[in-house]
């Protein structure tokens, strides 16, 4: 029986006319049959190489907001998660694999790392699979976009780093929904049509990047070789737009609160460049991966650099490389690829601290690896091809292996996350005020007690030399005054909680240090004065009600007015050890040693020590 010639990609400058997917006659051809042993031993190496990041700690970079300090996985608190935004997004699915890792571990760090792990081994498997249907079962292509894939150590943020669970589960399903989609073009099948849109949604509410989901389609259908004059194509894209969109307008409503830099930050014409650069910056670090850092500072408005400036100048001219070698259709489609992923974040709306962040290449670096090895397999001359592809392929595998595994050493815990951000970011305020309070905490732990003011006096270094590059960095500002405090320096401290109140007026946390730093100088009425103003900003606000307690307590003698602010601030936050203690001292002075005994008894198991000498005060 005569084999039928299986129909293959057009790789002419002309696009093959398709009218419709349609279903392809059933087609055997050599190399055909999956090549599992290949995908298998690339998941294995994967899961070695990042294996040491399963010893990883909990950093304090948005790790307390999504598990440490998250009241959702608490429960679970089911409303919650998906009505909630957490860190400036929806993505309720994500916040639920939290849950379930907290209600398995609490907060022992393995179980959490454990998934980024296998959902990354799992992605690197599906980006093999991917890959060997749209290059027509050519295992080699494959094997070495998904190695790109899972070996890059432009990656490892978005595997290492327990706040990025979003980006390793949202690939997950947008994988799934690019195959889901592809087989439906070469199929026909309406039912592959409704998964791709089962599975977008998913990924939608894993992480909002999933937005560009229509865009990719898009580029699928080109590399496909359909016409963009067809109307069922548009038809087709439909559903996923109106749904992309919707996540669009939720996402642009919660970070435009916080998460995006104000517009009169920077003007259009730095958002141009800045968008431009990170463009093309991140294409170079595709090839060239260095520096790798956890933070990388927008430059100063008024010393951009001549290689941001002439950024639009560059990118045209690699769009007009491009558009010259159009006929080579698998770099368009990778250039596609590449753009409909990374357009969104390429910061022409200023959004975060970070002018460049490894995690968003996770999706998009598959483009560009994908038009890399392609062009090799097409067009490289038949007598060099074989030695060029796995010439290739063991560079990159070497290469990207030997960068990943010293870089995950950069996630191993706070401090040496924040050691590697100075390292290539001195000057920048966030590291500097971020490792400043991971000294700072570190300092309260009892187990520290030997070492609380070296380690104070360091975190207050670090805010010197944030506030030396920023001297409105509100963080720093905030850590300076705590430790001029908790090293009894209040009138150092004063100065720095006035700026903090200048700065920003309608922030309550500012005067309730203001007051704090009053209060330690038994400056009483100006204590109260300042927790006031906190109160009438944040009525709730249980430091500014016990602050305000303790004044009434210790400066005014009111000790039924103090005890009604011990109260409130008890029914904010019932396990307040401070407040818990404040409270039996008032009922001790009002002759009620049970209700004293009883709160200082609260207290001491909410971890505040009581003092030995109260103690048997009230026995």
């Amino acid at each position: 029986m005569t084999k039928k010639k299986p129909t293959r990609i057009s790789t002419s400058a002309r696009p093959a006319a398709a009218a419709a997917p349609a279903a392809p006659k059933k087609v055997v051809v050599a190399g055909d049959r999956f090549p599992w042993g290949w995908v298998l031993a690339l998941m294995a190496f994967t899961g070695v190489l990042f294996w040491p990041m399963l010893s990883n700690q909990f950093t304090n970079w948005d790790d307390q907001f999504y598990v440490v300090e998250n009241a959702l996985l608490r429960g679970p608190d089911w409303k919650g998660i998906f009505s909630q935004p957490v860190v400036s997004n929806y993505h309720p699915l994500t916040i639920l694999t939290l849950a379930l890792n907290y209600q398995l571990s609490e907060l022992k760090p393995f179980s959490y790392y454990f998934i980024n792990w296998l959902l990354h081994i799992v992605n690197a498997g599906l980006v093999f699979y991917f890959v060997w249907l749209l290059a027509e079962r050519r295992r080699w292509v494959a094997l070495f976009v998904a190695a790109v894939f899972a070996l890059h150590p432009m990656h490892v943020e978005s595997v290492a780093w327990i706040s990025e669970r979003k980006d390793v589960l949202y690939t997950f399903f947008y994988l799934l929904g690019l195959i889901a989609y592809w087989r439906y073009l070469t199929s026909g099948k309406r039912t592959l049509y409704l998964w791709a849109l089962g599975v977008f949604v998913l990924s939608l509410l894993s992480k909002p990047a999933a937005v560009a989901f229509p865009l990719t389609l898009l580029a699928l259908d080109y590399w496909r070789g359909r016409s963009f004059r067809e109307v069922k194509l548009w038809v087709e894209k439909a559903p996923f737009f109106a749904l992309a969109f919707a996540m669009g307008v939720v996402t642009v409503l919660i970070q435009s609160q916080k998460a995006m830099a104000s517009i009169e930050m920077y003007s259009l014409t730095h958002r141009l460049f800045f968008g431009c650069h990170t463009l093309l910056a991140y294409v170079w670090r595709f090839f060239w991966p260095w520096p790798l850092s956890p933070f990388h500072p927008y430059p100063p408005v008024n010393r951009l650099g001549w290689l941001v400036q002439a950024s639009p100048v560059l990118l045209l001219a690699v769009a007009g490389a491009v558009w010259y070698f159009r006929r080579n259709r698998a770099l368009v489609f990778g250039a596609l690829f590449y753009l409909a992923n990374i357009i969104l974040v390429a910061q022409f709306v200023s959004i975060g601290n970070t002018l460049l962040a490894e995690r968003y290449t996770y999706v998009p670096y598959i483009g560009i690896a994908f038009a890399l090895a392609m062009s090799v397999a097409l067009y490289a001359p038949a007598s060099v091809r074989q030695p060029l592809s796995w010439g290739l392929l063991l560079a990159a595998v070497a290469g990207f292996s030997v960068l990943t595994y010293r870089y995950l050493d950069t996630w191993k815990n706070t401090e040496s996350l924040w050691d590697t951000a100075i390292r290539y970011a001195p000057t920048a305020p966030v590291p500097r005020s971020n490792r400043a309070n991971h000294y700072y905490q570190e300092a309260l732990k009892p187990e520290n007690a030997s070492r609380y003011e070296a380690l104070m006096r360091k975190a207050g270094e670090d805010s010197d030399a944030a506030l030396k590059g920023d001297p409105k960095h509100y963080a720093s500002l905030d850590i300076r005054t705590l430790t001029h405090v908790r090293l009894g320096e209040l009138e150092q401290a004063l100065p720095y909680a006035q700026r903090m109140v200048q700065i920003a007026p309608q922030n309550p946390k500012g005067h309730v240090l203001l007051g704090t730093v009053y209060q330690r100088m038994k400056r009483y009425d100006k204590a109260i004065e300042a927790f006031n103003q906190a109160l009438a900003l944040s009525p709730n606000d249980a430091d500014a009600l016990n602050g305000r307690g303790a004044s009434l307590f210790n400066g005014q003698q009111k000790y039924r007015e103090a005890l009604a602010d011990f109260d409130k601030a008890i029914a904010v936050q019932p396990n307040n050890g401070m407040a818990l203690l404040n409270r039996s001292r008032c009922y001790y002075m009002l002759g009620d040693k049970a209700r004293a005994r009883e709160n200082a008894e609260k207290a001491r198991a909410a971890g505040t020590p009581v003092p030995e000498d109260y103690w048997q005060l009230i026995q």
